[in-house]
């Protein structure tokens, strides 16, 4: 007699284990986190302690949400967009974690530009991260929150010209640039991102570096070139290294914090 079950169902799928569920529904890492706020805080009732943090995640994750909506309903070239990130900064500062705080707290602001970066490669997240997260329990200001938001879906665009940039490069349509060709653009891009943009002639020889008539010229020249050694760049490879110049140029928050507050001083 045939078996009737239906297929792929409950039973047929491997049962997955208890660290690999715990790592699925994130509770290993909202579990660490409170443990280690328990810890450092000391509160004389850890059980209210814990009660409070996860009411107050609950309504911090559902402000993230809004806050990201607000800020990808529009492009960020579109002047509307400075008022939607306005918006989105008015919503983070209601939750709980602002309590006598003049800005954003930093917890909840790390977790919208996770929330708009999630998408981005993962070496490519981390390296951003690391210039524009904010302290956990700071307050941070409008113009550092607008930075690191406007940084974020710049970046997103900027992912997207050099998969299609790398894609025109990818000749033979194997997923696999030659080597000496993307070393050629790359070099054309750090000197284009590295030109000083307040000289009005360097804009002009940056603008001409990355142009249809920049770029022939450069590969042409690096075709040409006598190679022994054939290497392939893999998508991955040359958005890292693109990436790397990008991200080179990003204002570091602990910069920002401290030019702004040299400007209240004056």
């Amino acid at each position: 007699m045939a078996d009737k079950r239906k297929p792929n169902s409950a039973d047929d799928r491997p049962q997955e284990s208890d660290r690999q569920f715990l790592e699925r529904s994130n509770v290993g890492t909202c579990m660490k986190d409170v443990l280690g706020k328990i810890i450092a805080n000391r509160p004389e009732d850890p059980i209210a302690f814990m009660a409070d943090y996860f009411d107050s995640l609950e309504e911090q994750t559902s402000l993230v949400a809004r806050a990201r909506q607000l800020i990808i309903m529009t492009h960020h070239s579109r002047p509307v967009f400075d008022i939607n990130v306005r918006m989105a900064y008015e919503t983070l500062q209601k939750s709980k974690c602002n309590k006598k705080l003049h800005g954003v707290n930093g917890t909840v602001y790390n977790e919208l530009i996770r929330a708009l970066c999630r998408d981005f490669p993962t070496l490519v997240m981390n390296r951003l991260l690391r210039k524009i997260e904010c302290l956990d329990f700071e307050a941070v200001t409008y113009d550092v929150f607008k930075s690191g938001v406007f940084t974020c879906c710049v970046l997103e665009d900027y992912l997207k010209l050099v998969e299609y940039l790398f894609n025109s490069l990818d000749f033979t349509k194997t997923g696999k640039c030659d080597k000496a060709v993307c070393d050629a653009v790359l070099e054309q891009l750090k000197t284009s991102l590295a030109s000083n943009k307040t000289d009005a002639r360097k804009i002009v020889e940056s603008g001409y570096n990355l142009g249809p008539d920049g770029l022939f010229h450069v590969l042409d020249k690096a075709m040409k070139r006598d190679t022994h050694i054939s290497t392939a760049f893999t998508l991955e490879m040359f958005t890292a290294e693109c990436c790397e110049a990008f991200i080179a140029k990003v204002k570091d928050a602990r910069d920002q914090r401290s030019a702004i507050k040299v400007k209240k001083l004056r």
